[in-house]
């Protein structure tokens, strides 16, 4: 068994079966594939295996989704030892996070019920809360709170899926994965969680008996800004029976080369990470010691078990003294970090949740969330600290 590094690096230690493993993964940007045969084109369409249309499967995005299962699979240290999944690890790609979330939302929940937290991205919160034309019960419950979980799991229908966030986007909250697998499990409810500010390299939900996790490969994952794209890992009958079904129906299937792009991603992604979280931790410092700034939101390691995320990650938000005006023009002072509606690039990217993430909400749900007017949120890119700080401070000047 590799090590984290190694295996972004190579990917699984098996190729594919029934085709070498070229050092290079090509792109097979196709749309379909040719029978030798009628007989082998009716055994593909009666489910051979054979490759048949790219809506259903492709092999460079079928790659890239054994890559994910081979990071995600990798055991986790923890003080009472290595932790890993308890079965075996598949994923599917999606064309962007969003279509991975809601193909499992609605593979998983149909007609019935999901405990989902609030205080998380803006559009997954207003996705899952428009699932009641579908169906779908929702609850929302405050982010991070597992009492307030466990009450709304054991409250009414027993929900079939209970979906967090941790860290949550924008205020970077963390949530027990292990404790929230209990609470799904008792109920016979399903757990999912979103774990893109975190990435495989710094946790991994499924050694803490998650049953699925998800990510925005568009962000750090791919990480260079160039390819959308989403995944769900977890059990592969899970997936083929529940999720899979989904992506082929309403058509979220992935380019084949955007999973050739994020596949180069995957392999710097440790390294990636690790001067991410570096800088993240050099800027939330100096911003703690700013008179201007009235507060900085990094994960709380300390709620967490040991071992379940291994770092404070490579986002951070703070909250500038002047509310909503003071937020924007700082945004327009900077003159090395960008303003996009993104994050996860080399580049360091920062917004204003209030009027872009999370303005699909209204300013009462904003509120209850925590977002205030002056609140902006900064994914950390690869430059110098010192450059990054020096930017920060002359557009905090007054």
């Amino acid at each position: 068994m590799s090590g984290f590094a190694t295996r972004a690096v190579h990917g699984p230690a098996e190729p594919d079966p029934g085709s070498a493993l070229p050092h290079s993964i090509p792109i097979q940007q196709t749309t379909s594939f040719t029978f030798p045969t009628v007989r082998d084109g009716i055994a593909a369409f009666q489910g051979s295996g054979d490759y048949l249309y790219t809506r259903k499967a492709n092999p460079t995005v079928r790659a890239l989704e054994r890559h994910v299962s081979a990071l995600e699979a990798v055991p986790v240290a923890s003080p009472e030892g290595p932790r890993a999944p308890a079965g075996d690890v598949d994923s599917l790609f999606f064309a962007s996070g969003m279509a991975a979330i809601s193909a499992t939302a609605l593979g998983i929940a149909a007609s019935s019920r999901i405990v989902a937290q609030g205080g998380i991205y803006g559009t997954t919160e207003a996705m899952v809360t428009d699932l009641g034309r579908f169906g779908i019960e929702v609850d929302l419950v405050p982010v991070g709170d597992l009492a307030a979980l466990a009450s709304a799991v054991g409250r009414g229908q027993s929900p079939a899926l209970v979906y967090v966030e941790s860290p949550a986007n924008p205020l970077l909250q963390v949530t027990d994965i292990a404790a929230a697998a209990d609470i799904a499990h008792g109920a016979g409810a399903l757990l999912a969680v979103d774990a893109t500010f975190a990435t495989p390299a710094l946790q991994r939900p499924l050694a803490w008996a998650a049953d699925l996790v998800l990510h925005s490969t568009t962000k750090f994952m791919a990480g260079h800004g160039v390819a959308l794209g989403g995944v769900v890992s977890g059990a592969s009958t899970l997936l083929a029976d529940r999720i899979e079904p989904m992506r082929n129906r309403f058509g979220g299937c992935a380019d084949p080369f955007a999973a050739w792009l994020t596949l180069l991603g995957l392999k710097t992604l440790e390294v990636r990470i690790s001067r991410h979280v570096e800088n993240a931790e050099a800027i939330a410092a100096f911003l703690r010691g700013h008179a201007a700034v009235t507060r900085v939101h990094r994960p709380d390691l300390d709620r967490l078990p040991p071992g379940q995320m291994t770092s404070g990650g490579p986002m951070l938000s703070f909250e500038v003294d002047g509310g909503e005006s003071r937020a924007l023009e700082l945004i327009d002072r900077l003159r090395l970090i960008t303003l996009a509606p993104t994050l996860g690039n080399v580049e360091s990217l920062i917004q204003h949740p209030w009027s872009m993430s999370h303005v699909v909400l209204s300013e009462r749900r904003r509120r209850e969330m925590g977002i205030a007017p002056g609140l902006l949120r900064v994914s950390v890119g690869l430059e110098a600290a010192d450059d990054l700080i020096a930017d920060l401070e002359q557009a905090l000047a007054p």
